[in-house]
């Protein structure tokens, strides 16, 4: 289940209680779908901002003093400061307790998540249904005029009639004889000619697709909205997916890793990851069948199966806030698991 990130009330999101969709909303608009029209009926509940639920500030001090009690007060004069939590880690890893901390944190999250659920009468399952990636391939559809105009769309971040843009395309669909071919050729460019922003700890950060193109560097959310306006420029419908993965393999801490869906004529949806291949590593363009850069390992993990037109608006304010590849690292968007019982 998403948790509402950034500052209370920038993003929101919203739980039907009947069929356990959850209704996405910035403020700053550009939201990946308008929220339905009774959204103050009583069916639909809004997800708790971290604060809302002690895991913000509260919760760093409550570790310190249990933790780290002869540093606590320092701790305490970190988080009057902006730029607390980069400082806080920083902190902790000086002393050995960084991944106590995730755990705690973790731990916490799942916690009082359930604790809210049980409040708002939201039942839950027992089972888990991330342990294996999901084939999208598996439910495509035709997509209606209105559905692909949406995955059509130009916006601020997927600038995909920025002259450069428009120009590159041109430029990859000239030696290419059909759109798979097109898309297979987008996809190598952006795996490859564009370098991850941590693996190569390379400046700036960028987020729009031209600024991507420009500086040959981003995230895995930046290349994604790359891929996305070069596919665009020529009318094929792309999106954006997400996983949850352990950022080193071992358990927390977790992140958000953005990656895409082109929607294939012959095949629906089929999910495609140009963050950039290194040692073990090996994403391809191999459909039907997928070849992510990443499998679910762990209970905490998950592919989450929407298909957003935007990229999520907490995605957008991690990659726009901060200055450095570094403080990105050290503040990457992530999401708390609760499973929902649909009916």
């Amino acid at each position: 289940m998403f948790v509402s990130m950034g500052q209370p009330y920038e993003y929101m999101a919203y739980l039907s209680k009947e069929s356990g969709k959850i209704y996405y909303h910035s403020e700053y608009g550009d939201n990946p779908e308008e929220l339905p029209d009774d959204i103050d009926d009583p069916i639909y509940v809004a997800i708790p901002h971290k604060n809302e639920l002690g895991l913000g500030k509260n919760l760093a001090l409550r570790f310190a003093y249990k933790f780290l009690s002869q540093k606590a007060e320092l701790v305490e004069f970190i988080f009057r400061k902006k730029g607390a939590y980069s400082k806080f880690k920083n902190l902790l890893e000086q002393h050995g307790e960084l991944d106590h901390w995730y755990q705690y944190e973790e731990e916490a999250q799942r916690t009082n998540l359930l604790e809210w659920c049980e409040e708002n009468e939201i039942p839950l399952s027992s089972g888990q249904t991330n342990g294996a990636t999901t084939n999208l391939v598996e439910s495509a559809q035709i997509l209606t005029e209105k559905e692909r105009r949406k995955y059509l769309k130009n916006t601020d971040i997927i600038n995909w009639k920025s002259p450069s843009i428009v120009e590159c395309s041109q430029a990859l669909m000239s030696t290419c004889r059909s759109k798979i071919d097109y898309i297979k050729k987008v996809f190598e460019y952006v795996r490859d000619e564009i370098k991850h922003s941590w693996d190569y700890r390379l400046n700036p950060v960028t987020c729009n697709a031209s600024d991507v193109l420009k500086h040959k560097t981003g995230y895995c959310y930046a290349k994604s909205h790359l891929l996305a306006a070069l596919l665009r420029t020529q009318k094929i419908p792309v999106g954006f997916c997400y996983q949850r993965l352990s950022l080193d393999g071992c358990g927390a801490p977790y992140s958000l890793h953005g990656l895409n869906a082109v929607y294939l004529e012959n095949y629906g949806w089929y999910r495609i990851d140009a963050r950039g291949n290194k040692e073990g590593v090996n994403a391809q363009f191999t459909p039907p069948e997928e070849c992510l850069a990443f499998s679910i390992t762990d209970k905490s993990e998950i592919d989450l199966p929407e298909i957003w037109s935007d990229p999520l608006p907490p995605v957008i304010e991690v990659l726009q806030r901060h200055k450095t590849v570094g403080e990105v690292y050290g503040n990457l968007p992530d999401i708390q698991l609760i499973q929902i019982v649909n009916g």
